[in-house]
């Protein structure tokens, strides 16, 4: 599946160099996007030791919700510039089972549910290739910050790009179709870095609605 993404992303890159934008300098449009992920078996496990047993706390049933709506405006033909406010919830079920090395009727598990809500800003970047007057692509690249709302100290700094598609049901409104990215982001609290790249792990739906587009 994830060569078969990458192959598309490919072959519509090429197809696009001969293709014309419909949107004039000066034109805009507003409209945003909706993630939603749900994964009931994968999550991560971590275990802490100590001098009389050890603590296995596991992460699962992860469920990641994100609402961004968005204005852009045309800086070109093809170019155009994005302000993006951005909201997130993830939740997920944390689960501590602690085993003694000596008793084992210390042994004990305990679970519960948890969730963060996170605010942000994004800056995109979009190159509009239209392949046919109703269908275009458009590799988008952002810069945003996110922080967690009970702790706006803890949080990131991303970079990021995706390729797009967008589908013109009318000559204003575009529907938009993400899948996968590429991502390095770094976090304000220990400043640490990390690199993510995948084509098949991730898929967005968003609607705009563009003045200007002729």
């Amino acid at each position: 599946m994830k060569s078969r993404l990458l192959t598309l992303s490919i072959l519509l890159t090429l197809f696009a160099s001969a293709a014309v934008a419909q949107s004039d300098k000066g034109s805009y449009y507003l409209g945003g996007s909706l993630f939603v992920s749900h994964d009931g078996r994968a999550g991560t496990t971590t275990r802490y030791s100590f001098q009389t047993g050890y603590t296995d706390y596991t992460v699962d049933n992860l469920t990641n919700i994100q609402l961004s709506p968005e204005f852009g405006y045309f800086l070109s033909k093809k170019w155009s510039i994005g302000i993006q406010p951005i909201y997130s919830r993830s939740a997920g079920t944390e689960t501590s089972a602690f085993y003694s090395y000596t008793t084992p009727a210390n042994n004990y598990v305990s679970s519960d549910t948890y969730h963060i809500d996170v605010i942000g800003l994004a800056v995109n970047v979009r190159y509009y290739c239209m392949l046919t007057d109703r269908i275009g692509i458009f590799p988008q690249f952002s810069l945003s910050s996110e922080n967690n709302i009970k702790d706006f100290g803890n949080g990131e700094l991303t970079l990021a790009a995706s390729p797009n598609i967008v589908f013109f049901a009318t000559k204003k409104l575009g529907i938009n179709m993400g899948f996968g990215n590429i991502t390095y982001a770094t976090d304000y609290h220990f400043n640490n870095g990390y690199f993510n790249m995948g084509f098949n792990n991730s898929i967005a739906f968003g609607l705009n609605y563009y003045w200007g587009r002729k």
